[in-house]
């Protein structure tokens, strides 16, 4: 259950979720390009045959969690989760949802290494970590691949 005042809901023509995964890019001093970020351009559209899911209050986006699927996998995509919003289960109710969508043999999902307390709820839900890999964005983030099942 979501704390007073927080709605959990589809993802809408109109939601800016670019600008909630910007601020949070901002934080850790990651540089935002669209060219790196183009499933940010149209969501809903980005997501069709998955699932995309905002957790809002009286002020806006709060927290952004996605799925798609991969043959056998449910690829869990773009767990963010703003700083007025930490601390209070959101990511954990993203990530359930997640789980919940869809009938597959296994989850996976790619996080940056410095996403260090996402990658304890992942493993506190009985993801395993595994390989990392560079990417050719500006930054040249390091990200750690995440299995359950």
């Amino acid at each position: 259950m979501l704390p007073p005042g927080l709605t959990l809901r589809p993802v809408r023509e109109g939601d800016d979720i670019a600008a909630h995964i910007r601020t949070i890019y901002e934080e850790f001093n990651l540089e935002f390009d669209l060219d790196f970020e183009d499933d940010l351009i149209d969501v809903p559209r980005s997501f069709a045959g998955g699932a995309f899911w905002i957790i809002e209050d009286a002020a806006g986006i709060v927290a952004t969690g996605g799925v798609m699927p991969n043959g056998a996998a449910r690829v869990i995509k773009r767990m963010y989760v703003a700083p007025r919003g930490r601390r209070l289960g959101l990511a954990r109710h993203l990530l359930q949802a997640c789980l919940g969508w869809g009938d597959f043999v296994w989850s996976e999902l790619w996080s940056d290494v410095r996403f260090r307390s996402a990658h304890r709820l992942y493993m506190s839900e009985g993801f395993r970590p595994g390989p990392v890999r560079v990417l050719t964005d500006p930054d040249a983030s390091v990200e750690r691949y995440f299995r359950l099942g």
